[in-house]
């Protein structure tokens, strides 16, 4: 299991580190099998060791450079089996991947911008680090004002967003419901938001 184009942390870079870990670790490790990032076969073989090494085993999917689901049917099936592999009682707790997976898409009210702020390395704040083209204002500048715009703010890309760190922050919208939001919003630059993400 070589390093690919789209991964370099493979199996076979890491089983030294992980058996270090399991000899020294005292917290809770996990190890992650990315879908769509290497053969259904070697994705299998993550799991399968994380789970002898005691390890809590989890599986991502891969996305595009938008953020998007990008699976093909095989690694759809794929994706079924390892969750059956892993576990019910292992399910990350929103269980968005699997309904992304198994219908295509997962709505939710993405709260970027606002909840989880991504910084990029010149600090500026945008929703994501795959939106950074949409969206932009330096953390220097960043307002209670831009919090609460962006808390509403729609986002085009929300149905198929694969980033759990985004909509990991947004998953309290399903204990305790929002107002709803206004029908236009302005950015900054004075240009609607659905407008300039359209």
């Amino acid at each position: 299991m070589a390093p690919t184009a789209t991964t370099v942390k493979v199996l076979e870079s890491l089983r030294k580190r992980l058996a270090d870990l399991r000899e020294h670790a005292r917290f809770q490790v996990v190890v992650s099998g990315v879908v769509g990032a290497a053969p259904p076969d070697e994705t299998f073989e993550v799991i399968a060791t994380a789970k002898a090494m005691g390890f809590r085993p989890r599986v991502l999917v891969v996305h595009g450079p938008d953020g998007q689901i990008r699976l093909s049917a095989e690694e759809r099936k794929g994706y079924t089996r390892l969750q059956k592999m892993i576990g019910r009682h292992l399910f990350e707790f929103s269980r968005y991947r699997h309904q992304l997976v198994t219908t295509g898409e997962a709505p939710f009210k993405c709260r970027a911008g606002s909840r989880y702020l991504y910084v990029d390395e010149y600090g500026t704040v945008g929703w994501c680090s795959q939106t950074r083209q949409f969206f932009g204002k330096p953390l220097a500048e960043y307002t209670y004002g831009d919090l609460r715009r962006q808390f509403h703010t729609p986002k085009a890309c929300h149905r198929q967003c694969t980033l759990g760190c985004v909509r990991s922050s947004s998953v309290f919208d399903a204990w305790r419901p929002q107002k709803k939001s206004p029908h236009r919003l302005e950015t900054d630059a004075g240009i609607s938001v659905q407008s300039k993400i359209a």
